[in-house]
């Protein structure tokens, strides 16, 4: 069942963070995040052999994979900041909905306030709108908002989301573990290794798993997304990540949690990731892929390059980052090979 929402978004004006008050207002932004710019963001967001034949497709019509034009001032971002701000400055949520413009409930406000967390939610930022485009990069400059604005810590930086903003969290948590510490995920997950999001770059991939924590929660009434949650863990753990966790709020359906289960959802984020990576886990992913690897390059030297081709670009989607470069050379050479009409 949905609870009610209070319909206030809060925000608050530029001043020392002793000063801020959580009152409804939105803030423009003027400022274009650094981090959506050139080939490293969609270096970032796309699977190796994807990002090469993009970057191949547009460079022969003299075009690049872009996002849309910041202009000063033509969107916004919604803030919750808390009266105090912890000693080590705050920590910050990136909340990407799945509407144009989402209500944070109030019972939030406590759970936020508590952690001294504060809340950057971007509009105009939902399903509807182009995922690079435009989703990605908003919450990429609410980000900038925030960090520019406001003393935050940066090791308490998060990115979360619900439904379609949700899964969109995960994605940017794991495309850039080295600005956002995890990702909150309320009813909605993708599972990693399928062709909407690929592992990232080895050593990105290496980062996320040292340091970032992924919390899941769908509601116990809200069956396929537990569902996808429980794949969606499986295979991150597969992918030797340690700090995956989440659960299941009592009668709850497609909807966000009350502000008790956020507080538990925040603690769960919050908590530190062992020490020490496992990894005898790390060996025996690098040995599957090397293993998944070695089957293209057997295909091929039998002469099956359409075959061979087929295979990796299933395994491309499957380990992304994880199979280059060597999954870059065995591209080329399958193409070299290919018939002059094959598709």
């Amino acid at each position: 069942m949905r609870p009610s929402l209070a319909l206030v978004l809060l925000s608050a004006a530029l001043v020392a963070p002793a000063a801020a008050s959580p009152e409804p207002a939105t803030q423009l932004l003027r400022e274009a995040s650094p981090l959506v710019s050139g080939e490293e963001f969609s270096r970032r967001l796309l699977s190796p052999l994807s990002a090469e034949d993009v970057h191949r497709f547009l460079q022969a019509d003299g075009r690049r994979l872009a996002p849309e034009a910041f202009v000063p001032g033509a969107d916004s971002v919604e803030l919750f900041v808390p009266k105090q701000a912890p000693p080590g400055g705050y920590g910050l949520l990136v909340f990407i909905p799945p509407a144009d413009a989402f209500p944070l409930p109030r019972d939030w406000h406590a759970a936020l306030g508590k952690r001294g967390l504060i809340v950057a939610m971007p509009r105009k930022a939902g399903n509807d709108a182009d995922v690079i485009g435009r989703r990605i990069p908003l919450a990429l400059h609410a980000h900038q908002y925030a960090t520019a604005n406001f003393a935050i810590d940066p090791e308490r930086v998060y990115v979360g989301g619900f439904s379609g903003g949700a899964r969109l969290a995960q994605r940017i948590a794991i495309a850039w573990p080295d600005v956002f510490r995890g990702s909150l995920q309320f009813a909605g997950s993708v599972v990693v290794g399928e062709n909407r999001l690929p592992p990232p770059p080895r050593e990105l991939l290496d980062l996320a798993r040292q340091r970032s924590r992924f919390v899941l929660v769908s509601g116990s009434l809200d069956l396929p997304n537990r569902r996808n949650d429980a794949e969606s863990r499986a295979r991150l753990e597969s992918l030797c990540f340690a700090g995956v966790s989440g659960f299941g709020p009592p009668r709850l359906d497609h909807w966000v949690p009350d502000g008790r289960a956020l507080a538990t959802a925040l603690a769960q984020l919050e908590t530190p990731l062992p020490a020490e990576a496992d990894g005898a886990c790390a060996q025996a992913l690098d040995a599957e892929v090397t293993t998944a690897l070695d089957a293209v390059e057997n295909q091929l030297a039998r002469g099956d390059a359409p075959g061979a081709r087929n295979a990796l670009t299933a395994l491309d989607d499957r380990f992304g980052g994880l199979a280059a470069p060597r999954s870059l050379e065995l591209a080329r050479r399958i193409m070299a090979a290919l018939p002059e009409n094959a598709d």
